[in-house]
This record gives C-alpha cells, structure tokens and sequence, in this order.
C-alpha cells in the first residue's frame, strides 16, 4: 500500500459541508478519527459516512441488476453486490464490517453473534487496473453474505468500508435484510394544487396482513415510507387502522406527503463526444478531460418521462471506461443570487449538498457553473439550494405544474418482543401511476 496513505484520505471529510440546525430528516451528523462534521443528503441516513473524494462511481445493489434497490430477503440465496473505484496508481487493499441497527438507524446495541454468523469481516484488495490513464484508477468489487458470512436476523443494515493498513474509515452504506412475512400491498393517492408551491403531493397508502406471530399489533409494529430510494429522508406513517383482526392499514397524512413532481435531469456520458444534444465541447487535451454540457434551463431541462433507476448512476465497468471532469451551466433567468447559493446533487456524488459542488457565477458566459468528476456511464442529477439554516430545498428549481411517475417504498418493523430488536418484516417497491 503507497507510503502516502495517510494524506490521501486527510481530506476525507472534504466532500461535506458544515451547516448548522440542519433538518433530522435530511442532515446526518457523521464523524471519523478527527473531526465531526454534519452532511446534507436525501440519501444519508444518521451516522453514515459519505465517500471522500478518492473514491467514486461506489454501488450497492441486489445480484441481478444494479437498478435493483440493496435489499435481501433473510435465508435466501440472495447477495449484495459492492463495487467501487479508487483513484489511485498503487491497488489498494479494504476492510469491510457490518453494523445491525433500528427502523431509525440508531444502533441496535445488540451482541454481535446474534445478527452475524461468521467473521465481521470482508478483505477486498488487488483490484482491476483501468487500461487507460489520467487519472488511474482500481475498480473493486465483492459480494455477500457468502460462506465465510451470513445475517442472522432482519433489519436494517450499514456496511463499513476502512483502509486496510491505515485503519482509517472511508465510506458506509445501508442496506435492509427482510423477512418477507406477511402479505403487503401499496398504492398511491395523488392530490392535485396541494403542496407548499400548490404543486401535487403522492400520498402513500399500505394494507399489512399480519403472519400468525403477530399478537399485539398496535404496540409491537411501526409503519415508514421512502421516496426514490432517499432513505435519509424516510417517513414514519402516524396514521394507521388496526380496527381488522388480521391486518392494518397505514398511511402518510396530506401535510407530510411527498411531492408527486419531483423531477431529474438525465446525463448520458456513454460516449465522450460532441453529441450535439447534450454534450456541447469535449476537450481532450486536459487531464482528465473536460465535458461542457449544454446549459440546463430552469424548469425546462428536467426529462418529462421519468428514467431515474437508481442512487447511484450506472457507470460503466469496463476497463476502457475513463473519467472526465464534466462542467454543468444552469440558466436561472436571474433567480439567484450568490448568497443564496445553487448546488449541484446527484447520484454521482451521494445527491450530496456540498461546498464543493456549489455552482459559481460566472459573469462572461451568463451562467452558474460547476465541475464534477465522473466516469463514463448515465447518471440523474438535480439543482438544488439551502434551506435556511435548516437543510436542502430540492424542489424549488422543479417544475410545479407536472406530474411524475415516483417510486415508492413501504417498510413494516416488529418489536421482537423477547429479544427487543426491531425486525424488518417487509419491504414492497411500487410506483405512483402516470
């Protein structure tokens, strides 16, 4: 491992920044060695750790597909997938370790030996060198659980992801492990002109019918919902009925129901060439090279069919894949100001709210602009600002008036009653309807 380990990852905290009386829903103070710093993301939940800047393109998803969300049924031969890249000339070698924790990812505080079986522990090293340069980089990939380790019980889950020789942490990821007991059923109420911005909210709904352990419902259960797999950003459901005997319904209330017009922007870096659409200038002789994109335009740039698969983009995993430093131009029509501040977010960077993707005016061209390195692939991203003090206003540059198709999740978790976990019944994925 290169001798210079410990500077690389001084900034490993360079990718946050510090904000102050943040929202709980979307603001996750996390920590390392050193310093404690608080990040803004839909997509963290408490105490995860985004990644620093050395390392990119990160994944997590179910075997099969990496559109699929990072969720394993419990016993199955289902596995997760982790994959990586490290930009760096030298292969590296990591230490990956699990963590079980409650429905609001505080830690579960329960022995070790009941929710793993095995060694807490994953060597990921070697890696796949990319056959071109500027910059170099390893792509690292690993599965699990696998025979040296399996999960015990459900729940929700982190993965911890640490320099080998260091020990220093650099990134973690939630997934869930579900029983799948019970049968569960969603869908979604769309109301129209009744958001903040008279914009149509999504109003979940759930029916639960309980499996036979189920005694008390009403105290042993609770209910959450999930946007757009921003599981940072979850809602516990505060209306439910458990007037029937074997099942209960829950739902979300209209003042805290999401909105139906979220929107993304689609980026499709497949091919690093003039595409005259989207990719306007490519310049190749900048080390990495450098994209123009063609100006988003305020409520204009947003795809109107939603393709958003996925937190975390689809970079390729070719070693012919290369990055480039990509500059996005946003065309406020006057909107913003400097002290407001417009930052870009996407799965490219965790959809985190960050000093270094803040976008700077620049007075010559008319337009808010940024960099961002990212690897060949096809990507969503939005344009967002502070809210206040208080967190990420993700919505004021969408389009009001139309309509998206969302994805949804619905979450069920029982109290274990002797051993006072909370265990993760069921998870259903669906979507809002066109």
């Amino acid at each position: 491992m290169k001798a210079s380990i410990l500077y690389k990852y001084s900034f490993i905290l360079a990718a946050g920044v510090l904000l102050s009386g943040c929202s709980a829903s979307i603001s996750n103070s996390v920590s390392n060695q050193n310093n404690n710093e608080q990040y803004v993301s839909r997509y963290l939940v408490p105490n995860q750790l985004p990644a620093p800047q050395s390392i990119q393109s990160v994944q997590l998803y179910r075997k099969g597909s990496d559109n699929n969300p990072p969720i394993i049924e419990l016993g199955s031969a289902q596995k997760m997938v982790l994959a990586f890249d490290e930009l760096s000339d030298l292969s590296g070698q990591f230490r990956i370790t699990f963590t079980h924790h409650d429905q609001d990812w505080d830690n579960s505080n329960i022995p070790q030996d009941w929710y793993l079986e095995g060694i807490n522990e994953i060597i990921v090293g070697g890696g796949e060198k990319n056959e071109l340069s500027d910059p170099d980089f390893f792509h690292y990939e690993t599965e699990f659980p696998n025979n040296r380790l399996k999960f015990k019980i459900s729940g929700n889950y982190m993965l911890h992801v640490s320099d080998f020789n260091s020990g220093v942490k650099l990134f973690s990821l939630p997934f869930f492990v579900t029983e799948d007991a019970g049968e569960i059923r969603s869908w979604v109420e769309t109301i129209y002109n009744a958001g903040q911005r008279y914009n149509a909210i999504d109003q979940p709904f759930s029916e639960f019918v309980y499996p036979d352990f189920i005694e008390f419902p009403q105290f042993d259960l609770s209910f959450y919902f999930v946007q757009n797999r921003f599981w940072g950003d979850q809602k516990r459901s505060e209306n439910y009925d458990f007037s029937e005997q074997d099942r209960s319904q829950f739902h979300l209330s209209r003042e805290r129901a999401f909105p139906a017009n979220y929107d993304f922007i689609g980026l499709n870096l497949n091919s690093l060439s003039v595409d005259g659409s989207q990719i306007i200038d490519v310049r190749f002789g900048q080390t990495p090279p450098l994209v123009i994109l063609r100006e988003d335009i305020l409520n204009f740039t947003s795809d109107p069919v939603s393709r958003w698969t996925s937190n975390f983009g689809n970079p390729k995993s070719s070693t012919e894949s290369r990055y480039a430093s990509v500059r996005f131009r946003f065309d406020d029509g006057g909107r913003f100001s400097e002290d407001k501040g417009v930052y870009l977010v996407g799965d490219f960077n965790q959809w985190l709210l960050s000093e270094n993707n803040k976008l700077r005016y620049n007075e010559d061209s008319g337009y808010w602009e940024t960099t961002s390195l990212i690897k060949q692939g096809t990507y969503t991203y939005k344009y967002a600002t502070k809210d206040g003090e208080h967190g990420i206003d993700d919505l004021i540059l969408s389009d009001t008036i139309t309509r998206r198709n969302q994805e949804y999740a619905s979450f069920v978790y029982f109290q274990d009653p002797e051993y006072r976990y909370q265990r993760l019944l069921q998870v259903q994925i669906f979507r809002s309807s066109e």
